[in-house]
């Protein structure tokens, strides 16, 4: 079987050629050497190469099958060179900014500087406020963990390839460490491929990828994530329903780990403080009054027993925190700048969304004045 160079890359029709498979890569005939290992498909199907000649790389087929259209090519042991934004990934940047979305995630994310580009091309179009996943599924990103990690505003484990990049057996390990980093820093994380995988074409799920779901839960992801079931399954619906279920029955009983301040300032110091409240008092619910979202996502990571209600001002972040775990956000259509005024604000739109009554407690906490850049205050409340 060979695989051929195709001119152009995407949009380009290839014919097919029996015993040719087309690919965009240009440098493949270039980098590939024999005996380079290829896979296809997320790695179901595997060749070796056996002679370059020009833009044909002649390979061997080690495990066979079906192999689809646009499916993904891995060359697990190859430098790649490939920019960590390609020129379709720029179009597709512009158009997601003028459409208004809440998020933006790069794929197969190598280093911290991979994300500076997109975060630099998000500043050039206007666009700085929308936050910033990164996917990790390259060997490189793991090496370079901790830096993505900081420059990042939330990080998704996506399994798939990174399943296919390394050694399928080190995934669950590198899953863990990534969501304790993830959880350590308040940064948002997604579990992501094959969850429920069985169920494109079953009913039901197995018993093993209900506890796959459920570990990852406990482990302290924020987000639980469908790919195939959703995109192309015979149960979009139900595989929903499922992974909701499961989400539901775990989280009755999960005890996650509450770790030290990732910083010594006074937002970690009052975030730090909400669990042994939480466990003290029947709390109705912990109220975050927030312009960037961060203190609400800091206050989450806590992961505690009340429902953290992020009220902004600020539309963006708004949708944006819907995303993280334990939050619930209100958007206000109006700010308090004194302390008593933020207090009877905050009780007030908790009465209107029917969460508390009289005489119900509540933890209210923000930053004084408006203006101010992180949290400086906590109040236990409780309403008239």
């Amino acid at each position: 079987l060979f695989l051929n160079r195709v001119c152009g890359g995407r949009g380009v029709t290839y014919k097919y050629t029996e015993g040719f498979i087309g690919i965009d890569y240009p440098y493949l005939a270039e980098e590939a050497q024999p005996g380079s290992q290829i896979l296809l498909d997320d790695g179901l199907l595997e060749m070796e190469v056996v002679k370059v000649d020009g833009n044909n790389v002649r390979c061997r087929i080690v495990v066979g099958g079906l192999l689809k259209s646009r499916k993904g090519v891995n060359l697990p042991n190859l430098p790649l060179r490939v920019p960590s934004m390609t020129e379709k990934d720029k179009q597709d940047l512009l158009f997601g900014i003028k459409h208004g979305v809440d998020w933006v995630s790069l794929s197969f994310v190598r280093s911290a500087e991979d994300i500076k580009v997109l975060k630099d091309m998000l500043k050039q179009n206007g666009a700085e406020h929308i936050p910033v996943m990164a996917k990790i599924e390259k060997p490189q990103a793991i090496d370079n963990l901790e830096s993505i990690v900081d420059i990042c505003q939330g990080i998704m484990v996506a399994r798939g390839d990174l399943g296919v990049e390394m050694r399928p057996e080190a995934v669950p390990k590198l899953q863990k460490r990534i969501i304790s980093l993830c959880n350590k820093q308040g940064k948002p994380v997604i579990t992501a491929t094959q969850m429920l995988e069985s169920m494109i074409l079953n009913p039901r799920p197995t018993r093993a990828e209900v506890s796959d779901v459920a570990n990852a839960i406990q482990d302290g992801t924020d987000a639980i994530m469908l790919s195939g079931e959703s995109a192309v399954g015979k149960h979009p619906v139900k595989a929903v329903k499922i992974m909701t279920l499961i989400a539901l029955d775990v989280e009755k009983d999960a005890k996650w780990v509450n770790y030290p301040p990732a910083e010594s300032n006074e937002t970690h110091a009052i975030v730090e403080s909400l669990n042994t409240i939480d466990a003290t008092l029947p709390l109705k619910g912990i109220c975050a009054i927030t312009s960037s979202g961060f203190t609400a996502t800091l206050a989450a990571s806590e992961r505690p027993r009340a429902m953290v209600y992020a009220l902004t001002p600020n539309d963006d972040v708004y949708h944006a925190l819907n995303l993280v775990w334990g939050v619930k956000p209100i958007l206000l259509t109006s700010e308090r700048a004194s302390f008593e005024g933020i207090c009877d604000q905050a009780e007030q739109v908790l009465k209107d969304h029917d969460v508390v009554q009289s005489g119900d407690k509540i933890l209210i906490v923000g930053g004084i004045p408006n203006k101010f850049k992180g949290t400086n205050f906590l109040k236990i409340h409780t309403i008239s």
